[in-house]
């Protein structure tokens, strides 16, 4: 998963700019990788909706093939 990369996305709290608010918690979400960070765990900020959510790299996979 590198910069740039088309991902699906689990993150809770993108559920708020969702419409109805949180109506698709539980389901994949499709965002744009900003940048990919390491922690105390491996994290990405991804671009949803125009806005940036933290995930867990566990949380997402790339969109098409690699």
């Amino acid at each position: 998963m590198n910069v740039g990369d088309l991902v699906k996305f689990k993150c809770i709290g993108a559920g708020k700019i969702d419409n109805p608010p949180y109506s698709k918690d539980g389901e994949w979400r499709t965002g744009v990788v900003l940048e990919k960070r390491k922690m105390n765990l491996d994290v990405v900020d991804i671009l949803y909706r125009g806005h940036v959510f933290v995930a867990l790299v566990d949380n997402c996979r790339l969109i098409g093939n690699v």
